[in-house]
């Protein structure tokens, strides 16, 4: 990696470190992007150079926080032995994890600034995108080993399984950040199960 690269890099990392900062203490529609690029400790045209709106900042927070973790994701799928309803389960735990290493009042903020945009706007959507990315084709990457395994029955169609599966999680995952620290696991894990179950190969 080239030192331009390098420090290309950390001036992006500085960003987000210090909207994630910022954040903690406040809202996000009180934080402005001159904020964030004090807090940086860089000019307001170098922040720009790197992301062109606040919402560019929180989609790239949002995207480093839930997709970051792909090493462990792909670990699940990877290590796969067998046992369909177990690795979901793992593959659950994992994604509802990345909610209880944060403070959950940093979703909670993430929240509260884009209930602001009508759903349906170009923003939200693509946020609500992104987001969507990171769950569907994990759970579509494990159901698929499992099916060519012969664990999942052969004409499960198992795109609409993933989506379902993804939707579950993500309930889970909104209750998580609505309920302050409350479990969802144990709901999540029986609807998973009600869900794949019918479908194992026996």
């Amino acid at each position: 990696m080239s030192l331009r690269q390098k420090k290309r890099m950390q001036t992006e990392a500085a960003i987000l470190d210090a909207a994630r900062a910022l954040c903690q203490g406040d809202n996000w529609s009180a934080i402005s992007t001159r904020d964030i690029a004090a807090k940086a400790g860089i000019s307001y045209q170098t922040l720009y150079n790197y992301f062109p709106s606040k919402a560019a900042i929180i989609q790239a927070l949002i995207v480093s926080t839930y997709i970051g973790p792909e090493q462990t994701f792909q670990s699940i799928i990877k290590r796969y032995q067998g046992n369909l309803l177990e690795s979901l389960r793992e593959l659950n735990q994992a994604r509802l994890a990345l909610v209880r290493e944060k403070d959950p009042e940093w979703w909670v903020s993430l929240n509260r600034y884009f209930s602001r945009f009508e759903p349906g706007t170009s923003e939200v959507s693509h946020l609500v995108n992104l987001v969507d990315k990171s769950g569907d084709a994990y759970f579509y990457a494990l159901l698929r080993t499992a099916q060519g395994v012969g664990d999942l029955q052969p004409d499960v169609d198992i795109q609409l399984m993933a989506h379902s599966l993804h939707s579950l999680s993500n309930s889970a995952f909104e209750r998580l950040v609505a309920g302050g620290g409350s479990t969802p696991e144990a709901i999540l894990e029986q609807q998973t199960r009600q869900l794949v179950a019918p479908y194992l190969a026996v």
